[in-house]
């Protein structure tokens, strides 16, 4: 006795194949990161001296994302931007002296703003323990998406606190996280 193998047309194999291949080869290639940083200068403080407003990073954070390395070399258009979220944002004191460190800042938020759109609170900070001279923003659950989609993205800041004691260099770094409508696009 002879067992026969079921009959399956290789015409059902190739449809699975073709179903089955985008996943297989194309799988994140519409998830991207796109890391930005930026430097500021802050003077030393008088002793009675108070920082409130802008920490200084001014147009820093002036964005147009689809002009990141990343996003250009890889095509995309605003349009395809189907969403963007904050993965970190941290700030670090590049240079200043030994002791210095970020006490000196009560809170800090940061702001997205973008034309037409309401300005939201993307992440918070503070206070901050003595020594550290780096520090990670807690954040919000936006999607910037539509922010980004326009022509400028701007991010600012609102700091309470008060000028550190040494001239300090902070640098800023923001970590975002692009998933891209792929549709139609062969990998």
């Amino acid at each position: 006795m002879t067992h026969r193998r079921p009959y399956f047309p290789l015409t059902q194999y190739v449809g699975i194949v073709a179903l089955l291949l985008p996943l297989a080869t194309c799988s994140n290639i519409d998830n991207l990161e796109i890391v930005e940083t930026s430097t500021t200068t802050l003077s030393g403080a008088t002793i009675f001296e108070q920082l409130i407003g802008d920490l200084g990073f001014g147009d820093w954070l002036n964005l147009d994302i689809t002009q990141n390395e990343n996003m250009a070399n890889q095509g995309v258009e605003r349009h395809q931007l189907d969403s963007v979220y904050l993965q970190s944002l941290s700030l670090t004191i590049t240079d200043s002296h030994p002791d210095q460190d970020f006490s000196f800042v009560e809170r800090i938020e940061f702001f997205v703003k973008a034309p037409g759109l309401t300005k939201k609170r993307i992440a918070t900070g503070g206070p901050f323990e003595d020594g550290l001279r780096s520090i990670g923003m807690e954040l919000e659950d936006v999607n910037l998406a539509s922010y980004s989609s326009a022509e400028s993205m701007t991010i600012t800041t609102d700091v309470t606190g008060h000028r550190p004691d040494h001239r300090t260099t902070i640098e800023a770094n923001i970590v975002l996280g692009v998933d891209v409508n792929v549709a139609g696009i062969i990998c």
